[in-house]
């Protein structure tokens, strides 16, 4: 790269005026323009490039400054009847991305903050329109930091009346990341508190407001009309799961091919898809931007989990680990490369969150992909999977975080060695104690409780990635063999394990059936055919909390 890559840039003037790599998102401005709708809700995962879209937006509007020169040679120039409103509005921005706070005191002082930095930075235009009496004292108390929580949320109505006065032209407003806050009262318990003053903040400055031009916002999450948005017929929504907007967030593969170009590793395209494509935004495939420019910093490094490393994560793992949200069997399933089938919720309570409102989190959120959306009675009814492998290492972690937490102070270290070791006794013995310690009886009751078995053994099997290929249900010989350890070193052992529920059998009988299978379905061909000359036999009977193993070399 010959210009230096925008790492954590999120302000377009700086972007532009500085000379960074930039990837052309100016035609989100003419979508903008042309669309009807007064206020504009587009949501998208974190780091997918809304806040540098909103400040690029924040900069074509502005009549306070001429930015002309920040587009030169974008796209949009070529639209002529979008480049007629550039500078043409008053433009009020406010991003929330900042307001992550333990408790609302915090996030109240700061927003105060914030509202009284935007009042000082509109000042000179503020005092063109002359404010008097109450307004008058409501500005002095605004930027003085002394405004009471009531008139705080009436303070961007109070705003785009003083700019649409003084310039009488009608204001834009750009709110980014207007749910992080709420996504912060969730977490530290105060919920109720923020989203009340967001509802009356937001809800004043866009609901029946005709000071407002247009009114553009961003976040993870729509925040259901019922807590945010209440009586806001004026919006449009467009989540990950509609077509415009689409490709405004996020790189598209042509994009992509681009920027690989330009790095100096054309050749790493497959590697890149692999890694960090695989989000579906409408029809659009896209690759996680944040996640590409790290790549592009540094285009000789490996790919690594950048963007899982730096999202706040803790909610998503809180669902994962402490709510158990996701269904052990759907878990696994996904954690298989294949999909559930779900009902997606586009309006989210975060107050409340029930099983369905979970699975719309967690894709809009950018750790599921909706792989087929259709609508049915005005319901999506979506395909999910797992969108790439730098979430998989998300998914990875956090099941080897909670297999480790239940494991206890002795961890996971006494089992593995004795896998790798082949001491099958010991392997039982720490195997069943260890279930016994975790998995409830409703986890292990059902019609196929092999299957939270398997999906148990595949979150400690994580530990042996790395030097181990891990693999579950796929294909081999005449059948499909339920977990599959293949190691990276050809010399030693590889292990197959079959799992089977002890019903009117004896165990030893159980044990004997799953090792017949495992032999007459040749489950060992795939090792065989990769060169590994051992391979173990596993098989492992359950009942309940009780497990039973049996072994047998296949080779040797």
């Amino acid at each position: 790269m010959t210009r230096p890559i925008p790492i954590g840039v999120s302000n377009f003037e700086k972007l532009r005026t500085g000379n960074y790599y930039y990837v052309d998102k100016s035609l989100l401005i003419a979508d903008v323009v042309r669309s009807g709708a007064e206020v504009i809700l587009l949501s998208r995962p974190r780091r997918f490039g809304k806040t540098i879209n909103l400040s690029m937006l924040h900069c074509f509007f502005d009549n306070a400054v001429d930015n002309a020169e920040l587009f030169k040679g974008l796209a949009v120039t070529e639209c002529s009847d979008v480049w007629a409103h550039r500078g043409q509005y008053p433009t009020v921005f406010l991003t929330f991305k900042d307001l992550k706070f333990d408790t609302y005191d915090s996030c109240h002082r700061t927003l105060a903050r914030q509202m009284a930095r935007l009042f000082l930075h509109h000042e000179q235009v503020i005092e063109q329109a002359e404010p008097r009496g109450i307004d008058r004292k409501l500005v002095t108390d605004i930027i003085a930091g002394n405004a009471h929580t009531s008139d705080l949320q009436d303070a961007l109505t109070l705003l785009t009346m003083l700019l649409h006065r003084a310039t009488n032209r009608k204001v834009m407003v750009l709110i980014d990341e207007y749910d992080t806050p709420i996504h912060a009262g969730h977490h530290h318990g105060y919920y109720d508190e923020v989203v009340g003053f967001m509802h009356n903040l937001l809800s004043g400055a866009l609901k029946d407001n005709h000071h407002l031009e247009k009114g553009i916002l961003t976040g993870i999450l729509r925040i259901a009309k019922e807590s945010i948005f209440s009586g806001l017929n004026n919006m449009d929504v467009h989540t990950l799961l509609d077509e415009p907007f689409a490709e405004h967030f996020g790189f598209t593969t042509r994009e992509v091919d681009r920027v690989l170009i330009d790095a100096g590793i054309p050749d790493r395209g497959e590697e890149i898809r692999n890694w960090y494509n695989g989000y579906r935004f409408g029809k659009e495939t896209m690759y996680n931007p944040w996640s590409m420019m790290k790549l592009a910093a540094n285009p000789q490094m490996p790919c690594r989990p950048y963007w899982v490393n730096t999202s706040d994560n803790q909610l998503t793992k809180d669902l994962i680990i402490e709510k158990k949200a996701i269904p052990t069997r759907e878990l696994e399933t996904l954690l298989r490369g294949e999909t559930v089938h779900k009902v997606l919720e586009t309006s989210q309570v975060l107050g409340d969150l029930d099983p369905d409102m979970v699975w719309s989190m967690l894709t809009f959120s950018g750790y599921l992909k909706p792989q087929t959306a259709e609508i049915i009675s005005g319901d999506y009814h979506c395909e999910l999977a797992v969108p790439n492998m730098e979430v998989r290492n998300f998914y990875d972690k956090t099941v080897r975080s909670w297999v480790r937490q239940q494991a206890g102070p002795g961890g996971l270290t006494p089992l593995i060695e004795a896998l790798v070791a082949q001491d099958i006794d010991q392997l039982e013995k720490l195997f069943s104690d260890l279930v016994k310690g975790v998995l409830s009886f409703h986890d292990t009751a059902g019609n196929e409780p092999e299957r939270v078995y398997q999906a148990f053994l595949l979150g400690m099997l994580v530990e042996l990635r790395g030097t181990y290929r891990v693999q579950s249900n796929r294909e081999a010989g005449y059948g499909r063999f339920d977990v599959l350890l293949a190691p990276d070193d050809k010399r030693k052992t590889g292990f197959i394990f079959e799992f089977k529920r002890i019903q009117s059998q004896t165990p030893e009988e159980t044990l004997a059936e799953a090792m017949k299978q495992i032999k007459d379905r040749d489950y060992a061909a795939e090792l065989r055919e990769a060169g590994i000359g051992n391979i173990r036999a596993i098989a492992v009977a359950v009942d309940g909390k009780q497990t039973h193993l049996a072994s047998e070399v296949l080779t040797g």
